[in-house]
């Protein structure tokens, strides 16, 4: 309703322009006598009551149907009184009695749409009947033809001024049905990662009891080897039960905490070679390069979990997807970091490009699934972006774009 408030009043300044130049013309040019008193006092009161409108109404959050109403109202009753002084119902300018109809239309429920219809319709029924003669000095064969062309202005007025109005209406219905989508797209992204957060919980406390079970009987074996070498694959396996323990751990750990109170102030540099430094110890057989850069001194943010886990899954996916190297390039600036994953794999599909993110992909065969689901609602949730982009002659590069202003650690 606001916009179509602005928008009405942006039509009724440009309709009492038009109507000025016309009377001006039927002064000067066609040598009409007209009332110019009582015809120039409405127009300045007209003009002064939009004045006020968008003073008033720029203040106010949401114009209510009543106040649009009133507004079509007095739109209504200023034109009568002018076409009252300007020959009544024989004014050209009678088509624009149409214009409020279509606007109550447009904008308001049936019930005042009738009202105000009504109104409109008794208004122009009244100057059939009642109105000041405009004073004629001219043939019957001229007052035809000024006739026809004072018709065909007002229907040049009034068509352009629908045209914009009904423009602007549909404009704004484009806008909202695109919101709408994006908030329903929203909604089943947020009951998607409800639906995700219960699993997971489910399933790490599924996991806690068999991988006790499963570290114990690995002890014993692993005791009880006579083969070095042997024992050496036992132990190695009971390290990483151990850090399946530790994950399970630090995820319930980290769960139900706000990110600012669990998240800890670190300067960015420091924080992503933290992050790559852990992932490079699960990721050894593979060949990873790292570059930083940035602006000095380094900004200082509050480290997010779960940006953490977003940045982790980028890295695991490239590393899935790579046939043998990773190349990880950071840059930042004040407000934004820029992060460059790139791998040496195959060439994503069209297909698959334009569904990382959006949905969850089925069969991790190029090293796309959950992961980069995951990552890309978080970093949407923290105003990000991620891209890919195929590189020449094989490899994805991921382009991770975060800005920086919810992240910063306070002065305090």
């Amino acid at each position: 309703m606001q916009n179509n408030f602005n928008y009405l009043l942006s039509i009724r300044t440009i309709a009492m322009t038009g109507q000025l130049l016309a009377l001006v013309a039927m002064h000067q040019f066609f040598g009409i006598s007209l009332p110019l008193m009582p015809v120039v006092t409405i127009l300045f009161a007209l003009a002064l009551f939009t004045f006020v409108s968008w003073h008033y109404y720029r203040r106010v959050s949401e114009v209510s149907e009543s106040s649009f109403t009133f507004q079509l109202a007095v739109d209504l009753l200023a034109l009568t009184l002018l076409v009252y002084y300007t020959g009544g119902s024989a004014n050209p300018f009678i088509f624009l009695f149409i214009l409020p109809i279509i606007f109550a239309a447009a904008s308001m429920r049936a019930a005042l749409t009738a009202v105000l219809t009504l109104t409109a319709v008794t208004c122009y029924t009244f100057l059939m009947f009642f109105h000041v003669p405009i004073a004629e000095h001219h043939t019957e064969s001229s007052g035809i033809a000024l006739h026809i062309w004072g018709m065909w202005y007002g229907f040049v007025l009034s068509a352009g001024l629908v045209s914009y109005y009904v423009s602007r209406i549909a404009q704004t219905l484009r806008e909202r049905d695109a919101a709408l989508a994006t908030a329903r797209e929203e909604a089943l992204r947020a009951e998607q990662m409800v639906t995700l957060g219960t699993l997971a919980a489910g399933t790490a406390h599924e996991l806690g009891t068999p991988l006790s079970t499963m570290a114990i009987l690995i002890k014993e074996l692993e005791l009880e080897a006579l083969d070095k070498n042997i024992a050496e694959d036992l132990h190695l396996i009971r390290s990483q039960i151990d850090r399946c323990k530790a994950i399970l751990n630090k995820m319930s750990s980290d769960a139900g905490q706000l990110q600012a109170i669990a998240g800890h102030a670190i300067a960015i540099d420091n924080y992503l070679q933290d992050i790559t430094d852990e992932w490079r110890l699960l990721r050894s057989q593979m060949n990873v390069s790292i570059s930083w850069q940035g602006s000095r001194p380094v900004p200082v943010i509050i480290a997010d979990q779960t940006l953490t886990h977003a940045i982790v899954n980028v890295l695991d996916n490239a590393a899935d997807a790579s046939a043998k190297s990773v190349e990880i390039n950071g840059r930042w600036t004040e407000d934004k970091l820029t992060l460059c994953v790139s791998n040496d794999g195959k060439n994503l599909s069209s297909e698959t490009k334009d569904a990382i993110g959006q949905e969850i992909l089925q069969g991790k065969t190029e090293g796309l699934g959950i992961g980069l689901y995951l990552a890309q609602t978080t970093l949407t949730r923290l105003g990000g972006r991620i891209d890919f982009t195929n590189l020449q002659p094989d490899g994805v590069m991921a382009k991770i774009e975060l800005p920086l202003q919810t992240l910063l650690a306070s002065d305090d």
